[in-house]
């Protein structure tokens, strides 16, 4: 065994079954296809080329262990193993019975002599991208003597996603007061309850000795990393009592970590984690708590004078340059200015009055109504400027054709000061006629004071690790503006939809969701990539400008009051959610992040619900992929939607979100359910650290409701008040709120969730929920013809060959083009409640259940981004 290279997988797996017959006398291979379908959703891959190929298998013990590098005996050019009689990957000749290999795109099989007639044998092998991976069972069975055409092997059937409690060696036990233990490993329980975690020893007899350690994983204060710190030492009894009189502060994850001593005296020990929740209001509505974080620029600068000085700059003959001057403001050009912004000095100083007058006008009200200092040229005595570049003056060199904007630095008077270069292009769309020359005029013009208020802020100092809040909490402000003074909440940019159509990324990102899956740092980490000196695209079309959105910052405003924004100016040197947790302790802050997603979920914005909706409106559902070329990975074609898909896991009825979106740090996920009578309830299961989940709604009318937020556990609301549509939303997120480095930004954090009573079905999720004056109704309730109506043919790829489906007979269609591997099958009945899921067989039909409720059900066949849904009767 010391020759096998060993793997532990801690992330997101999938699983598939092959079953194969092979004759003994067989010498072609039988091709298992891996179609890109399954490496997409498995993986977030197109291109296996990359992967790792690993085999597994199970110990006597019955854990299951892996072997990452080629077992003796494999072509050098290809990666695969040979397993033995036992389904071990072996290094012995002499024990080689089964060969599996990577051939592109199939997973190939042969054999020795060693296989005879009747062995069976179950293969692992299996592919890894980071800590997913996508496991097939090769379920191999040896028949009598045949020719190559006897070799048959069926299609990927889907096991299941693996849960973090598969293949532990013990049984988890947890208990409330004197109830009868539970065998999971989470817990939810009321303030003042008793807590008891446990476990059982599976196969006890295979070893000598065990002893039993629990630790509580919490935040160090210091690092910000999660730590375990032991809470019940090395003990030879499991049971744990956490506590007699539970307080919320009691729940959170603990570990057990397993000490193990086989018959053969050899140690191993194995962490198993335990998640707790304790409810303070259960039942009731949620309730957001306010935190006070507030400063005024006043109490710093409380008599600022009106500068009266104005910064020198030449042309380049040395003659001082074109000047205008206002009250705060002034601009400075040169002689050499394109002629689109005037040809004579009249329309060109009226341009420049016209710039000026803006800037006076939109910082008089930043300065002294919302209290924030101007840029360090007034605060000196100089009056603030825009520098227009290309126009000849002698501080650059840029041609006069040159167009952009941009706030920067220029030298005068013995220093540099921050200011706003701009081309002759926005200034010419301050010219009297903009408007009915150009169609980009206010665009321009708004673009403009956004390069002054980043002037500001870039002599204030601070948030120098966090890219995305110099641009979000600009547009925040210049928003602000017009919302505090012209009572006008105007539409949200164009890049403000992002957070909400893809709520996965993390608060404090820049260049949102990357093509590797995972995301851009709050200061461009992992963003900027160069190939010979030219920079390659490493980001998504629309959500790499996700750092300008300012949800965020609106929301922090509500929660905090309008001065947070200037609190997090002064006092955040690094990073802004780290700064805020350190001022009012780590529970608030995890609740602030909370609070945020919910209220994302419901666009409860205040006066900007209408401007965020129109925005998300306008780009929901578009496809995101590398921007441009060249680009880093050719990731597919993605749909963006505020809403997250997930997949039934087993019997049980546990459902997981896919590996692509599920939540970066701090991001979050929205899971539309339907639901009907007067409560529902959805149970949570964290796969992992430091999440929280809960259920809310809105109303017809635009009233807000939510749940209490839980750690584990069931979810439950009141929904007398009747949601808008007959839909609530779960919504789960992680709450990390400290940047840490490239491990957590590449990392996606996993849970399950299951549906109880009241919630009937996960709800379409390109359906525009958010919509909620509007009477929206699903695929599966409107809209749906049946095989008969139209001619036993569906819209789209799929043709229907039944017109009925009977129970434990199959639905034939006709696929076209698509593959049957694509193809996901969701039947859901007559009042909403999903009552199969699986895929298509390989030849092209769905096996309907012989227990599957007769009477009219809707039949949705899922394949990429598209899916037809039809009705028909079960017989």
């Amino acid at each position: 065994m010391s020759l096998f290279s060993l793997t532990t997988l801690a992330g997101h797996r999938y699983d598939f079954n092959y079953t194969i017959s092979r004759p003994v006398d067989a010498t072609s291979a039988s091709a298992c296809p891996v179609y890109p379908t399954l490496f997409k959703t498995a993986l977030g891959v197109t291109d296996p080329a990359s992967l790792k190929l690993i085999a597994g298998y199970k110990t006597t013990t019955g854990e299951l262990k892996y072997r990452s590098t080629n077992t003796p005996g494999i072509d050098a050019d290809k990666s695969g193993h040979w397993f033995d009689l036992t389904a071990v990957p072996t290094n012995r000749a002499a024990q080689r019975a089964v060969q599996v290999v990577w051939d592109a795109p199939s997973l190939s099989v042969t054999h020795s002599d060693l296989a005879t007639v009747g062995t069976k044998l179950t293969l692992i092998e299996g592919f890894v991208n980071g800590n997913d991976s996508l496991f097939f069972h090769l379920n191999v069975t040896f028949t009598g003597a045949g020719t190559a055409g006897n070799v048959t092997t069926d299609q990927p059937q889907y096991v299941g996603r693996t849960s973090e409690t598969d293949g532990w060696l013990v049984t988890p036990l947890v208990q409330r007061n004197d109830d009868e233990a539970q065998q999971q490993n989470w817990i939810q329980v009321n303030e003042g309850d008793k807590i008891t975690l446990s476990c059982e020893v599976i196969n006890p007899e295979n070893y000598k000795a065990v002893r039993y350690r629990w630790s509580k994983t919490s935040m160090n204060a210091r690092t910000y990393q999660d730590e375990d710190v032991t809470v019940r030492r090395s003990m030879t009894t499991a049971p744990y009592t956490l506590t007699e009189n539970a307080v919320y502060k009691d729940g959170a994850r603990y570990v057990l970590r397993v000490y193990l001593t086989d018959l053969n005296g050899k140690s191993t020990w194995k962490d198993y984690h335990y998640y707790v929740d304790v409810q303070t209001h259960p039942g009731q509505f949620m309730e957001w708590p306010t935190y006070k974080l507030s400063y005024d620029f006043h109490t710093e600068y409380p008599n600022l004078q009106k500068p009266t000085k104005l910064h020198t700059f030449t042309k380049k003959d040395g003659t001082p340059a074109n000047c205008y001057a206002g009250e705060w403001w002034s601009v400075f050009w040169g002689d050499n200015l394109n002629t689109e912004v005037g040809t004579d000095s009249a329309t060109i100083y009226t341009a420049a009055k016209n710039m000026v007058a803006q800037y006076d006008k939109d910082f008089a009200y930043i300065r002294d109504y919302m209290g924030w200092p101007p840029d360090l040229s007034a605060r000196k005595g100089y009056k603030s400027f825009v520098y227009i570049f290309g126009s000849g003056l002698s501080n650059d060199n840029e041609a006069n054709t040159t167009q952009g904007g941009y706030q920067s630095s220029t030298y005068a008077d013995g220093q540099n000061w921050a200011c706003v270069w701009a081309s002759y292009y926005p200034f010419s769309r301050f010219r009297d006629d903009a408007d009915k020359k150009w169609s980009d005029g206010l665009y321009q013009r708004n673009a403009m004071i956004h390069e002054g208020i980043h002037a500001i802020f870039a002599d204030l100092g601070a948030c120098r690790g966090s890219s995305w809040f110099h641009e979000g909490g600009n547009t925040w402000l210049q928003g602000q503006v017009y919302a505090k003074r012209d009572g006008q909440y105007g539409d949200a940019g164009f890049l403000d939809g992002g957070p909400f159509l893809a709520p996965h990324m993390p608060i404090e990102c820049y260049s949102g969701w990357l093509q590797d899956g995972s995301y851009g740092g709050p200061g461009a980490q992992g963003v900027n990539m160069y190939d010979g000196g030219k920079q390659v695209c490493t980001w998504r079309n629309y959500l790499g400008g996700v750092q300008y959105a300012n949800a965020f910052p609106v929301v922090a405003a509500n929660i905090c009051g309008d001065g947070v924004i200037p609190w997090i100016w002064r006092n955040c040197k690094d990073y802004v959610l780290k700064t805020m947790g350190d001022s009012i302790g780590e529970e608030p802050m995890r609740q602030i992040i909370t609070a945020y997603r919910a209220r994302q979920a419901l666009f409860d914005l205040g006066g900007w619900d209408k401007s965020y909706r129109s925005v998300v409106n306008s780009n929901f559902g578009i496809s995101v992929k590398p921007e441009w070329e060249p680009y880093w990975i050719n990731v597919a074609p993605y749909r963006i939607t505020p809403y997250q898909s997930v997949e039934l896991d087993n019997k049980d009825g546990w459902m997981s979100p896919d590996t692509l979106t599920n939540p970066g740090w701090s991001g979050g996920n929205i899971i539309p359910i339907h639901v009907s009578g007067d409560v529902a309830n959805v149970e949570f299961r964290p796969e992992d650290t430091q999440m929280r989940a809960l259920l809310c709604y809105r109303t017809k009318d635009g009233r807000c409701y939510y749940s209490q937020p839980v750690k584990c556990g069931n979810m439950s609301i009141d929904i007398t008040e009747k949601p808008a549509n007959g839909v609530i939303f779960c919504v789960v997120c992680n709450t990390d709120y400290v940047y840490l480095g490239d491990a957590q930004r590449k990392h996606h954090w996993d849970y399950r969730i299951r549906l109880g009573e009241g919630a009937l079905a996960i709800a379409d999720t390109y359906t525009r929920w958010f919509n909620y004056e509007q009477d929206l109704k699903d695929a599966f309730s409107t809209g749906i013809q049946s095989v008969r109506d139209n001619d036993n043919s569906a819209a789209g790829k799929l043709r229907m060959m039944s017109s009925v489906a009977v129970r434990g007979g199959v639905i034939r269609l006709d696929l076209g083009d698509v593959h049957p591997a694509d193809v996901t099958v969701r039947v859901v009945g007559a009042s909403g409640v999903m009552v199969q899921q699986g895929r298509l067989s390989a030849d092209g039909t769905f096996a309907v259940p012989a227990n599957l409720p007769a009477g009219l059900c809707f039949f949705t066949f899922a394949y990429g981004n598209e899916h037809q849904t039809v009705k028909m009767i079960v017989k």
